[in-house]
């Protein structure tokens, strides 16, 4: 369920930034794009978790711990694309040649594609937009599919055992047993793998698609959350402050 918290939090990153863009164009400086990670995971393998320790670990790393960061997955994603105001905000911090940029990407994307509904085409066009900006952590929905060619982005998947999958799943969702459990991760990695497949042609299983595949079952969430966030700063070292 998408709290509150969570849209007031990119409401507020998303404000921060169009903010800073307008005092650097102010002083006539160039707008920095910041790193972009994405993950892809399987149900129940604490993305969520994980990706709220990656950011703690880089703003403790960072030369700007007051930089602001979101998380942003499919609730979260569709909610801002049926706000009226935010989506103009995050036009309006884009600079003509990355609008050109975003709209390449798009028709390459879609181009052979024989009418995508609207919505992956909406949710896939704010996935660029927020990644020109950076500072973010894009939860699912195809991500690293669809920002694979902006050098700032990295991209990783998240796996697990399948009981360590169900005992996470029963505590979140509070299910009554571990088939009840393990019927509701089946039909969430289908419903993920069938997105992947139907609009983008390709497998969200295919190791060469990340940057980092990961099973989270031999480490602390705190250690998953440190392996992404340093390898994500290394690669993308010119991205963080």
């Amino acid at each position: 369920m998408l709290t509150s918290g969570a849209y007031m939090r990119a409401k507020l990153y998303i404000e921060s930034h169009s903010k800073e863009k307008k005092e650097l164009e102010s002083r006539q400086e160039e707008i920095k794009t910041g790193p972009c990670i994405t993950i892809s995971r399987q149900t129940g393998a604490a993305a969520g978790e994980i990706a709220e320790l990656i950011i703690e670990y880089i703003k403790s790393h960072s030369k700007r711990p007051d930089r602001e960061w979101a998380i942003f997955d499919k609730k979260l994603i569709e909610r801002v694309i049926e706000d009226h105001k935010l989506p103009t905000v995050i036009s309006d911090y884009l600079t003509e040649k990355k609008h050109r940029f975003v709209e390449s990407i798009m028709n390459e994307i879609f181009g052979i594609h024989p009418s995508p509904i609207s919505l992956v085409r909406k949710t896939s066009k704010t996935l660029l937009q927020l990644a020109q900006i950076g500072y973010c952590i894009i939860v699912g929905r195809a991500s690293n599919i669809v920002l694979k060619r902006l050098p700032n982005t990295y991209h990783v998947r998240i796996i697990a055992p399948l009981p360590t999958r169900i005992k996470q799943v029963m505590k979140i969702y509070h299910f009554d047993s571990e088939e009840e459990a393990k019927r509701f991760i089946k039909k969430e990695d289908e419903n993920r793998t069938k997105y992947v497949k139907q609009f983008f042609y390709k497998d969200i299983d295919d190791p060469s698609l990340y940057d980092l595949v990961i099973n989270s079952e031999f480490y602390t969430r705190e250690q998953v959350a440190k392996i992404i966030a340093q390898s994500a700063m290394i690669k993308l070292s010119e991205y963080f402050d």
